[in-house]
Formats: structure tokens, sequence, C-alpha cells
């Protein structure tokens, strides 16, 4: 009589050590109000940005990207060795998060750039940096003002 009983004990004794702990809670700091989405009010983003993109099948894509303050951009696109012909579409942009703008209207092209200081770089379609031995050539660097002389 005693071995039921004492199987029983054991059995109950197995199950409530696997009895499931109380998951441990962690506290992530809230970010500070306003600080992603307003991050780009810190950077001088206005402005023309150029470079030469990486193409599959010609020495390379000039492109110059042009925001506005208004939230309006330009793009021209002009493929190296393929003539002179310029490709130009404006539209507007809008800020996915501190640093990172989506380029709308462009269709199936790239439209996210990371935005940092005097560059733009091109993302992904995954938004993440491209990365491997052409990663450099994704950066588009801004064009410094000219200054017109008076008189």
């Amino acid at each position: 009589m005693l071995r039921p009983h004492a199987l029983l004990l054991s059995a109950a004794i197995l199950l409530g050590g696997c009895a499931t702990q109380p998951a441990a809670t962690t506290r992530t700091p809230a970010p500070k109000p306003g600080t992603a989405h307003t991050r780009h009010a810190t950077l001088d983003w206005v402005g023309t940005y150029a470079g030469v993109l990486p193409c599959a099948d010609c020495p390379g894509v000039r492109e110059v990207i042009t925001l506005n303050k208004d939230h309006a951009y330009e793009i021209t696109t002009q493929y190296v060795d393929r003539g002179d012909q310029l490709f130009r579409r404006g539209n507007v942009f809008s800020w996915v998060d501190g640093n990172t703008i989506r380029l709308e209207g462009l269709g199936a092209g790239p439209t996210l750039y990371r935005v940092g200081a005097n560059q733009l770089t091109q993302l992904g379609r995954d938004g993440k940096v491209i990365t491997g031995p052409l990663a450099a050539r994704f950066i588009l660097k801004k064009i410094a003002k000219t200054r017109r002389k008076r008189g």
C-alpha cells in the first residue's frame, strides 16, 4: 500500500520542481521624448548630394539628390558611358526615423537613405546599410554651397 502513495508523492515532487518560474521583468528605459523623431532637426540635411553608385552593366550611375526644407526632393540620374541623357524625378520625402528618409514616388528603385553628417547613404530594400566591397560607393557626399560674389 505504501508503494502507490510513494509513487504519487514522488511524481508530485518532480512535477512541482518543473513548474515554470515567473519571467524576470526587465525595464527598458523609454526613449527621451522627441529624440528619435527629431534627431534630423539637429542635422544640416537640406542641400545637394552627389556620387557615382554601382551599376550591374555599366561603369556606374551618377546620381544627384537635392533635399529641400519643405520635404521636396529632386533626383537626377545619368548612366556613365551611356550618353548624356539625364533622368530627373521629383516628389516628396518622409522621415522614417530620426536619420532615415524615404523618397516617395520612385516605384521599384531604391527609396531609403540614411542621412549623416554631409552624406546620404543608400540603404537596401530591407532598410539596412549595404555591406561588402562596394559599400563605400553607396554613399552620396554633400556638395558645398557656392557663394556668388556680388558687385
